[in-house]
């Protein structure tokens, strides 16, 4: 007996679920999404826009290098101070490890919000102490005017009682001795001996000339006294810092008289720099000198960077 090879059985009409075509494509959670670091984009937003231009922010982030390059140069002048805020603003900045700032996403909006308006404010402010420091030196004009009168008067009045006290001395000696007619040429020679007593005015109009000098420019001058002997910068890294916006703010002609009238050894100043490269960064003297003479570090001259690495070791 011959075994019949089973009937086919047709599922045609059975309904199976298929998979839809979503699930199909869709791909595995987090195949796309960035890596995310641990450190806060809050924090690093608030220690850059608050701390920046002492490199705080680079050091929390674990940049330890370039923290210390820009603490030394007060956040580039404020031009890298400037760019790590744009660059953390816009959700751009890393952690040393490569990784996004963790929270961009839910404070973006109210770190861009809180930060444009004090810029304005700044800008306000500036705007107004810019009007008020350009009026000053009007107001000062009267009052140097007013101190040079009595001062020029008070010569004058000295010399009109001087000769009316000599004047009894010289009618007193004909009446006493009629006979003794030389006596009276030393009475009439006193006045001239008395002159030189209107000379004296020259003191004054020397301080008149101390402080014809607005506060501004002193102001100026003290802070660029304490840059040279603290910070050891060059000519050039101090005026920048003196006009700078996000530095000093002094107007170009009080930076000007400040770097006129400074008492410092520009040479010993790229010394000194050049010794905090070598002892703290490990800097080769090449790297010191390109250091010292770049655009973007000291703005020494290039005389002064030759000395400074010809007396390094010194």
């Amino acid at each position: 007996m011959t075994q019949q090879p089973p009937v086919p059985v047709d599922n045609s009409n059975q309904w199976t679920p298929a998979q839809p075509l979503f699930e199909q494509y869709q791909p595995s959670f987090g195949q796309y999404q960035p890596l995310v670091g641990q450190k806060s984009f809050l924090a690093t937003w608030l220690l850059s826009w608050l701390l920046g231009g002492l490199g705080i922010d680079r050091f929390y982030l674990g940049k330890i290098g370039t923290g210390i390059l820009k603490l030394i140069t007060l956040g580039g002048f404020g031009i890298w101070y400037l760019v790590d805020l744009i660059i953390t603003l816009a959700g751009k900045q890393k952690d040393k490890q490569g990784l996004r700032l963790k929270g961009y996403d839910d404070h973006k909006k109210v770190a861009w919000i809180v930060t444009g308006i004090f810029i304005v404010l700044g800008l306000i402010i500036n705007g107004v102490k810019a009007g008020s420091s350009s009026d000053a030196p009007d107001d000062t004009a009267p009052i140097v005017s007013e101190e040079e009168a009595p001062a020029e008067e008070a010569p004058a009045a000295e010399a009109v009682e001087e000769p009316v006290d000599a004047e009894p001395a010289v009618e007193e000696e004909p009446a006493e001795e009629p006979a003794e007619e030389p006596a009276e040429e030393p009475a009439a020679q006193e006045p001239v001996e008395e002159e030189p007593v209107v000379e004296e005015p020259a003191a004054p109009a020397e301080e008149e000339d101390d402080s014809s000098v607005p506060a501004e420019y002193n102001s100026a001058l003290t802070k660029a006294e304490t840059y040279s002997d603290m910070m050891h910068m060059s000519k050039q890294g101090i005026y920048d810092q003196l006009t700078s916006e996000y530095g000093e703010d002094f107007s170009a002609d009080a930076a000007q008289y400040a770097i006129d009238n400074v008492q410092a050894d520009w040479n010993q100043n790229a010394l000194e720099k050049a010794r905090i490269y070598q002892d703290d960064m490990a800097m080769s003297p090449n790297a010191i000198h390109d250091q010292l003479t770049s655009e973007y570090g000291e703005q020494f001259t290039q005389s002064e960077a030759d000395y400074a690495i010809e007396n390094l070791n010194n």
